[in-house]
């Protein structure tokens, strides 16, 4: 049963309904009791990445439809565009709402940057990109754990803002060696989606650097003038020494990307996206009432 803090929702009084939670919650939790309503049953969700990628936790892949099955929603919003074409290839009705940031702490300061900064969860394909820029000597700034109305302040400092979402290519019984390899010779995949991490780091002000995924063409973000894509580390190490020699472009592209996020990229622009997909599922919710 759906339920308020206090009280429980009538959910006749809506027209869709939108559930938006942790999936190890909704995983573990009864099915939800949806009564007489009949309107639109929408599951959002950030982290469906996980239902084709192992960037995380390989033991999720493939969890999410049984869940979205059970629970009898009628589509899904995911936060990636490649994402939702797997969805669709899977039978689920989905709908792409990427992430964004919050433009009210993450400004283009437009003080004087020096080198690159990485920040977040240390997955595997992160650490491993991390090692292979400073392996190559090059400067690379891992920012500690921040308060989130902190950490624009502190991406301002920096040229660059690392956002790694790549998929590592080999099989998983394999990576135990990581630790041991050359870096820049493991070989990746570009990632499915971007993270919060590269709005904020773009909002900031920083040029986003990242593996070249595809959701990257539909965003707006283009390689070379508001973002820095790779496809391999030796790539990666080569395209990010050149910047590093040229830091006024460097800083050029920052700023451009700056402007694209705010321009396009908040969650204030998010909410409006979201609002569109659910009215266009409801003009053609042809379900009777």
């Amino acid at each position: 049963m759906l339920v308020s803090k206090n009280r429980h929702v009538v959910l006749s009084h809506y027209d869709a309904v939108i559930v938006f939670v942790a999936f190890r919650r909704l995983r573990a939790a009864p099915t939800l009791a949806w009564g007489r309503f009949s309107g639109l049953r929408v599951l959002m969700d950030h982290d469906i990445i996980q239902n084709y990628s192992a960037i995380f936790d390989p033991t999720l892949s493939g969890t999410w439809p049984p869940v979205f099955h059970r629970h009898r929603f009628d589509s899904i919003v995911t936060s990636g565009g490649v994402v939702r074409g797997r969805l669709e290839e899977d039978g689920i009705p989905a709908d792409w709402v990427p992430k964004g940031f919050e433009p009210v702490h993450f400004i283009d300061g437009r003080r004087w940057r020096k080198g690159i900064a990485t920040f977040g969860s240390a997955y595997a394909c992160r650490q491993v990109a991390e090692r292979a820029v400073t392996e190559a000597g090059l400067p690379l700034t891992r920012l500690p754990t921040t308060p989130y109305l902190k950490l624009g302040a502190r991406l301002n400092r920096f040229l660059g803002c690392m956002a790694i979402s790549s998929d590592i290519d080999m099989p998983l019984d394999q990576r135990a060696s990581l630790g041991h390899a050359v870096a820049r010779d493991v070989p990746i995949r570009p990632g499915m989606e971007p993270m919060a991490k590269f709005f904020e780091g773009a909002g900031a002000g920083c040029c986003p650097i990242a593996d070249a995924m595809e959701d990257f063409q539909a965003l707006g973000f283009r390689d070379g003038e508001t973002t820095l894509t790779f496809r391999t580390h030796a790539e990666l190490v080569e395209k990010l020494r050149a910047a590093l020699d040229t830091p006024e472009k460097l800083r050029s592209m920052g700023s451009a990307a700056a402007k694209l996020a705010h321009a396009e990229h908040t969650w204030a622009h998010r909410a409006r996206a979201l609002r569109d997909v659910i009215i266009s599922r409801l003009q053609f919710d042809v379900r009777p009432i």
